[in-house]
């Protein structure tokens, strides 16, 4: 595991976790206030992005925590799985404008739909390709 930014995905099994609450999304609400006061973001559902670059030594410790402050944490866990975050591309703007093209301007029944789409398609890719490009030199030069 290299010093980057990391994700972080685990799962519960919810019968265990009756044994230990009434309801069962206090455990999910305990473990994301530790890890958002702990320099994560909550992504999703169980998932949590770390705000800054960590090493394999900062999740052992991260762990520790965990398994402190929640005892019933280990006897819960189904999975817990930590993933190195590599390059990250934000497309929201290329599907809300795909979305609005798709749903604005080409009329449902279009006879020349498929090749319209194909077009937007063409497009978004060219500027998806264009933002990679300009990260990627970015970076580059960054590390030089």
């Amino acid at each position: 595991m290299s010093v980057s930014r990391k994700a972080i995905n685990f799962d519960l099994y919810t019968n265990e976790l009756k044994k230990h609450f009434q309801d069962t999304r206090e455990a999910y609400a305990q473990v994301k206030e530790f890890m958002l006061k702990n320099g994560f973001e909550h992504r999703q559902y169980s998932g949590y992005a770390s705000k800054n670059s960590l090493s394999e030594r900062a999740i052992s410790k991260l762990s520790t925590k965990l398994v402190t402050n929640f005892p019933w944490l280990a006897s819960c866990v189904k999975r817990f799985d930590v993933t190195d975050i590599g390059e990250q591309y934000d497309l929201t703007d290329q599907l809300q404008i795909l979305s609005k093209s798709i749903h604005k301007d080409i009329p449902k029944n279009s006879p020349d739909k498929e090749a319209k789409l194909a077009e937007l398609r063409t497009e978004i890719n060219k500027a998806t390709q264009s933002k990679t490009h300009n990260l990627n030199t970015k970076n580059k030069n960054i590390e030089r």
